[in-house]
């Protein structure tokens, strides 16, 4: 705020807007009246997932248009198919800006329509004075654009009322059906919608929001593919708990947190507190490859994917990534990764048969779930090997886990960093491997105490469950 206000620009306080038992009306007015006091020149309520009802919204944003003496911003999201009553109701509550977007790209999980609600206000005290005729062709024009990036489309961008029994925001939504389809299994991303609100009850209930909707969203979807809740901790999640993205709304789950985070002390201050300055180590260590302050932040963000991106463009070896061509159904084209196959036709008998692998559940043994649809029909059956499956390139003849020992991991990744080597040893309980699943990393446990036999990995594998990764004895 101090920043902003220095600069001469206009800093605008934002709440978060979410349902829970420690978010009441009180709570957003005593939130808004701190951040004018900061120095808000005004106050957007961001209602990220579309939570808000057109009458609630009437009652918050009369509340806030008492309470403090500035300009009051509604930024919702159309995905329960409400954002557009509820800027209604917001306008004639008094607030003073609405958040639209062009009807090509409006409504689900983005925005209301721009076009609709400057119908709506035509010849009120509301006029926005908009001409709707060029609107119209800014439309005309974005809708054939669209077409081309159909392939990245997602089903879960829909207007979905369900939204307020999830409460999972639009961005979320599409992110981890993507990831789930990663792990073969977006079959089970209704169970994941389902684990979310206990997992955001577990850590006291911090509105889904980023970052936090991906720290939720993740560790609920490996709550739901692992097969035991928290089974395996994200390192964000771990950090969310020792106080690293500040304090929870609510108390926290205390079995939750003593998995996660054991007796570690938990800071009670304000992160940003303990920063120290990094743009001069940075600039340092990317050098000549940084043309513009710019670049400097994209490796602060990304360093591995950052340095590679300025080399390419230095060398000028970038190349456009390829935009799939529609299927004929309109859609994306169904990717299919490492090499197996997820759809197909089998011929039984003479007859013939549509199957759609659509997810893969946890199992004991050599038994696994398979979750798939036959002829459009959805199925449950039980896969059980008879032979191992002998994987080929990087990671070729990893056994399987077999003894206390053995080092896995519990959901299919990459190797983000190797920390031990041969002949290092270990106690139980440290950590020897960091992987990258769902987009958050987590750290690979030793389960003994011994020293390290053999590593199988290196940074950048991909790697799936049951291998051994790390022989300890």
């Amino acid at each position: 705020m101090k920043a902003v206000k220095a600069s001469g620009k206009h800093a605008q306080g934002t709440i978060c807007y979410t349902v829970s038992p420690v978010h009441t009306l009180e709570s957003y007015l005593e939130q808004a009246q701190r951040l004018v006091d900061m120095g808000a020149d005004s106050i957007a309520i961001k209602d990220m997932a579309g939570l808000l009802t057109p009458y609630a919204t009437s009652e918050l944003v009369a509340g806030l248009v008492e309470t403090v003496d500035v300009p009051v911003h509604l930024h919702a999201h159309a995905t329960a198919g409400l954002a557009s009553l509820c800027q209604l109701k917001a306008v004639e509550a008094g607030c003073r800006h609405i958040d639209t977007c062009n009807s090509a790209f409006a409504n689900g999980t983005s925005h209301p329509s721009t076009e609709a609600m400057v119908a709506a206000f035509q010849g009120t005290p509301y006029d926005t004075g908009l001409d709707l005729v060029a609107l119209k062709e800014v439309g005309d024009y974005f809708r054939e654009v669209r077409k081309k990036y159909a392939a990245f489309e997602s089903e879960y961008t829909r207007e979905d009322v369900s939204v307020q029994i999830w409460q999972v925001p639009g961005g979320m939504m599409s992110n981890l059906a993507n990831q789930m389809k990663e792990q073969n299994a977006l079959g089970r991303i209704m169970d994941v919608f389902d684990e979310i609100p206990r997992v955001r009850a577990d850590l006291g209930y911090p509105p889904l929001v980023t970052p936090t909707s991906q720290i939720v969203g993740t560790q609920a979807a490996m709550n739901v593919l692992t097969g035991e809740r928290y089974k395996s901790i994200t390192n964000e999640v771990k950090r969310y708990l020792l106080g690293g993205y500040g304090q929870p709304p609510a108390a926290v789950d205390e079995e939750v947190r003593r998995k996660a985070i054991g007796s570690e002390p938990v800071d009670e201050g304000r992160p940003a507190d303990q920063l120290q300055p990094e743009m001069a180590r940075l600039e340092k260590e990317i050098g000549e490859l940084a043309e513009r302050e710019e670049d400097v932040l994209t490796f602060a963000m990304f360093p591995d994917l950052g340095r590679d991106f300025l080399k390419g463009r230095r060398d000028g070896t970038l190349v456009p990534e390829a935009i799939p061509a529609p299927s004929s159904s309109g859609g994306g084209e169904r990717p299919v990764s490492e090499g197996v196959p997820t759809e197909f036709v089998i011929d039984v008998h003479g007859e013939s048969y549509e199957v759609q692998i659509t997810g893969v559940g946890s199992g004991s043994g050599s038994k696994r779930r398979v979750y798939l649809t036959l002829d459009g029909m959805p199925e449950e059956v039980v896969f059980e090997a008879k032979n191992e499956f002998v994987q080929e390139g990087k990671g070729a003849g990893r056994a399987k886990a077999s003894a206390p020992g053995h080092v896995t991991t519990s959901m299919p990744g990459n190797i983000v960093d190797v920390l031990v080597a041969e002949g290092d040893s270990v106690e139980a309980g440290q950590a020897v491997l960091i992987t990258e699943a769902m987009k958050m990393e987590t750290e690979v446990q030793s389960r003994i105490k011994g020293t390290v036999k053999a590593v199988h990995v290196a940074k950048g594998d991909r790697v799936t469950p049951g291998e051994v990764l790390v022989e300890i004895e």
